[in-house]
């Protein structure tokens, strides 16, 4: 089953977090380096909420690229890290390509200026003056591998997992806990949209005799850290009667955000921002990379926001002349609005790599 089959099957009985039905408190936020940015979100009892965070773990290293190699089947950067501005030496190269989900040790690397300012790339290797992505970067959206000039700032952080945006497994976590994914004393579940298989995969706390992990919906396999990454989206099913309440902290990223993404895939990407946006504020529709130049085609990039009234996505598909690009519901222009805290179901058109961009609303 697909992912799109999966989440209208979630449908049925689910809801996204809309503003009356979960409960968000904001204490502050912090710049690029000071991750002090604490949120409480609420989902509902007996609901499955769409959940976006813009926040990001702190900067663990930055300087500038002075060289991109795009000609093998990943990226790789040359990089200069800025000691003299206080930035540590990277990672060792064994924290760097770790593709443990039980280990704390997943890594992206963010664009911080230039004219490919805001994307996100995830790490797959690196040394002491190297950062290997994954894949290259294409030519999209005005965005291209020399767009990533020699003086690029860039920053390298965690991902966050399972256990540092949801809290560590334990007995008084507020998703509860159990021998299985369906016993009753699992009050929620964390799903996973897995982009290359477009599946979705089920997560919550394990308990087996004094031990508690998060683990996968199957298997005995710890997971405590499987990667949620920046920028991303991903679903907290509520199974019980009463509200689960839980914070998240970080970074409160202000800068757009960019995604290396493949045509007929499947990706949700999170509003970076703590206000509403619409299709415009978003910048979605004017940066779609695979648009109808007129009304939208099939083949055209379409995106899905959770409507808590219908309890079902409504989909949108992207069209309109290069200075007047549009959401388009049917033939009828829109400007349909992308709550905060939520994320949007993206599946881009075409086969290609292109590049997808969402952007926060502006400052109120």
């Amino acid at each position: 089953m697909n992912t799109a089959t999966k989440l209208s099957k979630l449908a049925v009985a689910t809801c996204v977090i809309p503003m009356l039905a979960a409960f968000i408190s904001t204490n502050s936020f912090a710049g690029l380096a000071t991750p002090v940015a604490v949120s409480t979100l609420t989902v509902p009892a007996n609901t499955t909420a769409v959940i976006g965070v813009p926040y990001a773990r702190p900067v663990e290293a930055f300087g500038t690229i002075t060289s991109v190699d795009n000609t093998g089947s990943n990226a790789i950067f040359t990089v200069a890290v800025d000691t003299a501005g206080g930035s540590p030496a990277l990672p060792a190269s064994s924290a760097l390509g770790n593709t443990d989900k039980n280990v704390d040790s997943f890594y992206v690397c963010e664009i911080l200026d230039g004219d490919a300012i805001g994307l996100i790339l995830d790490v797959t290797a690196g040394t002491s003056t190297t950062i290997t992505v994954k894949g290259t970067i294409p030519t999209s959206a005005g965005i291209s591998a020399s767009s990533i000039t020699s003086t690029t700032k860039w920053a390298l952080r965690k991902a966050h997992t399972i256990s540092s945006l949801l809290g560590t497994a334990s007995a008084t976590n507020p998703f509860g806990y159990g021998a299985g994914a369906t016993v009753s004393t699992v009050l929620g579940q964390v799903q996973l949209l897995d982009t290359a298989t477009g599946a979705v995969s089920t997560y919550y706390i394990n308990k087996s005799g004094t031990a508690y992990n998060w683990r996968q919906g199957t298997g005995t396999a710890n997971y405590n850290h499987a990667p949620i990454g920046l920028g991303k989206g991903f679903l907290v099913v509520n199974r019980s009667a009463a509200a689960i309440t839980f914070p998240i902290s970080g970074d409160y990223r202000t800068a757009r955000s960019r995604f290396v993404a493949t045509g007929g895939g499947k990706y949700l990407l999170a509003n970076p921002g703590v206000t509403d946006a619409t299709f415009t504020t978003s910048t979605i529709a004017l940066e779609s990379p695979n648009r109808g130049t007129s009304t939208p085609r099939s083949s055209d990039d379409e995106y899905g926001i959770w409507n808590p009234s219908t309890k079902a996505f409504k989909y949108y598909k992207i069209g309109g002349t290069s200075t007047t690009p549009s959401a388009y519901d049917g033939n009828t222009r829109v400007n349909a609005t992308i709550s905060k805290f939520t994320s949007v179901f993206v599946k881009p058109g075409g086969s290609a790599a292109c590049i997808l961009t969402i952007a926060p609303a502006p400052a109120l």
